[in-house]
């Protein structure tokens, strides 16, 4: 699918949100024309899936409002790059850098992946379903935060064949809608590849940030996602994968 060539010149990202405050007590407590809002959206979700029907408010903030960029806040972004060397005696062998931007204030974060998104330009942002959720997260997070989006991000003015962005969702879809929700786990264990959820998995991110109070423990997580995205690509385009990432300081 992709060429070494091609693959050298992609940033692998995923970023992890959680719940803006720990509990809806504490956003009525701090934002309570916020918490009214999301109470109306319990109720959107009991309607809509029938798993919630029996969800209290204070349930399904814990379990959901991460989800929802009016409500979370990004606590990591990971960034990975993977090169080839060519060894006359192994071959073409890859290797990743990744580098992290994490910390319990959010803007902190924001100014890190505002960095990364101006200073690549020419490069293809990749990713699993990074245009359902990690794209459109980043530009509502950082325009609540009154920040400009880079140039790369001004994604209303472009066409959908002009988005500097690589989904392997969307690859392994092949063109069939209904598949292209499916997991990272899923899609990397079918390809033979370790799977990235052997710790957390994403509806835990919250729990260990709030309750755990382990941030590097998330960030191991979201790391963990990069690298399981670039070697899903690898995979499918012939490649070696990565055995082990060089951590970028």
């Amino acid at each position: 699918m992709y060429t070494a060539d091609q693959l050298s010149k992609m940033i692998f990202f995923d970023v992890e949100t959680t719940t803006r405050y720990a509990t809806l007590k504490d956003l009525k407590k701090n934002e309570p024309k916020m918490a009214e809002l999301w109470e109306k959206r319990c109720d959107y979700l009991r309607k809509r899936f029938e798993e919630n029907a029996e969800m209290s408010n204070d349930e399904l903030y814990l379990e959901k409002a991460a989800l929802h960029p009016e409500f979370n806040k990004i606590v990591c972004a990971s960034f990975g790059r993977v090169s080839f060397k060519d060894d006359h005696v192994t071959g073409i062998t890859p290797s990743a850098t990744i580098k992290s931007y994490s910390s319990e204030n959010e803007k902190e974060v924001l100014q890190g992946i505002h960095k990364v998104f101006s200073n690549f330009k020419t490069f293809t942002f990749t990713g699993h379903t990074i245009k359902r959720f990690d794209i459109p997260v980043i530009c509502k997070r950082m325009l609540i935060n009154e920040m400009s989006l880079p140039p790369l991000l001004l994604v209303h003015n472009m066409k959908p064949w002009e988005m500097p962005f690589v989904d392997i969702a969307e690859i392994w879809s092949f063109g069939a809608w209904q598949e292209g929700f499916t997991s990272l786990e899923l899609l990397s264990t079918s390809l033979g590849l370790d799977t990235p959820k052997d710790d957390i998995r994403g509806e835990d991110v919250s729990r260990v940030f709030w309750v755990e109070k382990n941030l590097p423990r998330i960030v191991t997580y979201c790391q963990k996602d990069v690298l399981a995205t670039a070697n899903v690509l690898l995979k499918l385009s012939g490649h070696p994968v990565v055995e082990e990432f060089e951590l970028q300081s």
